[in-house]
């Protein structure tokens, strides 16, 4: 070998066990407990939440990854509760021109809800784009929906979200959005289920003493939930929300007011549902049940001439959404009824019903929905 070369292979070598030396010394050095402190106040601020990171270290050259990562909200529900999203592990990687000043092109992996959620952020110089593919989600770990039906959820949520954010703001988004919760079923006739009620008639007696104790109402088969909507100037507007099975009959629409931050959006969302004879008759509980609902007056507010009940989901997504019992739609997206006949055995509608919340009438729950969907 020439001399030049090995002063060639020599400086390389050299160069090589700088490049490694600076790269564990920096690992070892970092500030990584004060990285995970900038990103808290940097997603709060953009959030505006409340967030907190268990750890943050590095992922290859290029990324970061982020473990017990909490998003609370500020503000306290009625039941003075804070809302919260947990994530066991968040991995960011930006690819090479993003770190040479390029524009921002992030892949991103989050492990969430006993499911996964893998997607890309991109960021040009005026607009901005999510796309975010879901897969394996458990329906019981979305926080709103378990409590608003108040008892376990199983099955298994997927999807894509598509959205294009003008001026990178959700107030201006425009995309698609569609998701599929698969072989989903309410409730495994143990979790009990507290109903309010006030029987009309003497053989209800016997499931009034057992009312401290709760309900256990039998599992409900709900199949496959399909969703699908169509964002256009901030606005999601539901094309398709509908499940069918031999339990249950359930049907939606309405929209998504997004916002900034996105966790400020808005829902009014109507949602009608029906529960089936078979479903009615796999027990003397469910049969109770359904029979406290024909007769309850908030029930009698929700129930629709076509034998659907339906209630609107409304409220910020950061705080509470709450379903309130309607039979003509959300207040400002009203539903026309369609002309059909009544719940045999019902009692008779009463006109022009007010909506009232179950905060605004104490001592009275709304297990309505809860009691609906399972």
């Amino acid at each position: 070998m020439k001399t030049w070369q090995r002063r060639l292979l020599f400086g390389l070598g050299y160069a090589l066990l700088f490049l490694v030396s600076f790269v564990v010394f920096l690992y070892l050095s970092f500030p990584w407990d004060r990285t995970a402190r900038y990103a808290e106040a940097a997603l709060a601020k953009a959030l505006d939440m409340d967030v907190r990171i268990g750890s943050v270290a590095p992922s290859w050259f290029t990324g970061l990854e982020l473990t017990d990562v909490t998003l609370r909200a500020r503000k306290p529900d009625r039941q003075g509760q804070l809302r919260s999203i947990h994530a066991d592990r968040v991995v960011a990687r930006a690819s090479a021109g993003t770190l040479f000043g390029g524009d921002i092109d992030v892949d991103f992996t989050l492990e969430m809800m006993g499911g996964k959620v893998e997607g890309q952020y991109y960021r040009a110089q005026k607009d901005s784009r999510i796309v975010a593919n879901l897969e394996g989600l458990s329906p019981n770990e979305v926080t709103f929906l378990r409590d608003m039906v108040g008892l376990p959820i199983r099955g298994g949520l997927s999807g894509r979200i598509d959205v294009t954010l003008r001026d990178h703001k959700f107030a201006k988004a425009s995309g698609t959005i569609e998701i599929a919760a698969r072989n989903v079923v309410v409730g495994d006739g143990k979790a009990r289920i507290k109903l309010k009620v006030k029987p009309q008639y003497a053989e209800l007696q016997e499931f009034l003493d057992r009312e401290d104790q709760g309900v256990a109402l039998p599992p409900m088969t709900v199949g496959t939930v399909t969703l699908k909507a169509r964002v256009t100037q901030g606005v999601a507007r539901l094309t398709q929300l509908e499940a069918s099975s031999e339990h249950i009959e359930f049907k939606g629409e309405g929209e998504l007011l997004l916002a900034d931050p996105v966790t400020a959006s808005t829902s009014a969302i109507y949602i009608m549902y029906k529960l089936t004879e078979a479903y009615e008759s796999l027990d003397s509980e469910a049969r109770t049940m359904m029979e406290n609902m024909r007769t309850s007056p908030v029930y009698r507010r929700a129930l629709r001439t076509d034998g659907f009940f339906g209630f609107c989901l409304t409220g910020v997504l950061r705080e509470r959404v709450r379903p309130l019992p309607t039979r003509d739609g959300c207040p400002d997206r009203p539903v026309p009824e369609p002309p059909a006949p009544g719940v045999p055995g019902a009692p008779p509608l009463a006109p022009a019903p007010t909506i009232i919340s179950a905060a605004e009438r104490p001592g009275e729950r709304i297990p309505g929905v809860a009691a609906g969907w399972a």
